[in-house]
């Protein structure tokens, strides 16, 4: 039998190692001075002013009865939203509350804070996002990377894209300057679809391609993706149309049935108009089956049922005159090289950027109108 008074020296020589350890971290640790992303400034949240269910929710609580509880429901993430700012700091660390913990220990884009960094250019370019250790751990507090410091340069952090945020602080070493950019003067590119606009299936929350075309364009970004819920009823037209925008992206067909469109396509986009008579529209539709060349036997792209209904609708109201109604239809939305979507259905990383790239252009050709 083991002598207990050695078990118990062994467990006590364990736990003072641990200790050391932690403090070995704690020590590395720099001072820092911390900001709330909300009291800096956040991008990608619409409706400034209005009271909102937490912090980093996207509908504010005036429009609750306006959307379906799926709808409200997914609104509570922060997709799409950034905070943009210039320091001199040669670290960046995050101090965040999840409302559940972190559900999804294995995901950047679902838990984890992108950063980017300007060049020269003014373009923002990918630095850094959460380490998986700090994801897979759980940990609340933790450095998001190093940085070069010594000068003001400006960085963006973009707020994971599927987790409910109740608190989201930046935290840069005590003394370095910190500057918020100032809030976009133009108006915003409003998108509103279905999970794949609300970022599945991206590795990190930057990659969304709402919000790589804001960086394409260099404009601010409105992510109203809702998993599984976009579905054109008028209440979320009226509630869209209260955004000024510049453009309203509507990407919703992979949530409808055909029965569905036909249904409530046309009075969604109706209503959209009568509210928001001079704002451009770009109607989406469901990118084409990356393998329906295998169970259609063609390597042409196969237009369902509902996106030909949706086509037929968008036509009719050209016809009619509206001439800042516009449409990108879904083949090869995803590209063509069939390696764009885990599942088939939503685009992983090689998919939005596709997406990102079909996108941009025409969004760009239709404001320079």
């Amino acid at each position: 039998m083991k002598n207990p008074a050695n078990i118990m020296a062994l467990a006590l020589a364990a736990a003072l190692a641990a200790s050391v350890a932690r403090g070995g971290e704690s020590a590395q640790t720099p001072d820092l001075d911390w900001r709330e992303i909300s009291e800096i400034g956040t991008e990608g949240q619409a409706w400034k002013g209005e009271k909102f269910p937490y912090p980093y929710a996207r509908i504010p609580l005036k429009f609750k009865g306006n959307v379906t509880k799926n709808v409200w429901a997914n609104s509570l993430t922060p997709t799409g939203m950034s905070a943009t700012f210039e320091t001199d700091s040669d670290q960046i660390w995050i101090s965040r509350e999840f409302l559940h913990g972190n559900p999804n220990p294995f995901w950047f884009g679902n838990s984890g804070f992108d950063l980017y960094a300007a060049d020269k250019d003014g373009n923002f370019r990918w630095l850094a996002t959460t380490p998986i250790a700090r994801i897979k751990d759980n940990s609340k507090t933790y450095k998001l990377s190093s940085l070069l410091g010594g000068k003001p340069r400006m960085y963006r952090v973009y707020l994971p894209l599927r987790n409910i945020l109740t608190s989201a602080k930046i935290g840069v070493k005590k003394g370095s300057s910190f500057k918020p950019a100032p809030q976009p003067a133009e108006k915003p590119l409003v998108f509103y679809g279905t999970s794949i606009v609300h970022g599945a299936w991206a590795t990190h929350s930057g990659l969304s391609h709402p919000s790589a075309i804001g960086r394409m364009l260099k404009m601010p970004v409105v992510n109203l993706g809702f998993s599984g819920s976009a579905q054109m009823e008028t209440g979320m037209a009226e509630t869209l149309a209260t955004i000024d925008a510049a453009i309203y992206v509507i990407d919703a067909t992979q949530n409808m049935s055909e029965k569905l469109v036909r249904e409530r396509c046309e009075k969604f986009l109706r209503r959209l108009r009568e509210l928001r008579p001079n704002t451009p529209i770009l109607v989406a539709e469901e990118a084409t089956s990356a393998t329906a060349w295998y169970w259609r036997d063609s390597d042409g792209p196969y237009l369902a049922p509902k996106c030909a209904a949706q086509r037929e609708i968008v036509k009719r109201l050209q016809s009619e005159g509206d001439k800042n109604l516009h449409y990108i239809g879904g083949e090869w939305l995803f590209g063509k090289d069939g390696e764009a979507s885990p599942d088939n259905c939503h685009p992983g990383d090689l998919g939005m950027k596709a997406m990102a790239e079909r996108f941009a252009p025409a969004i760009e050709k239709i404001l320079k109108k």
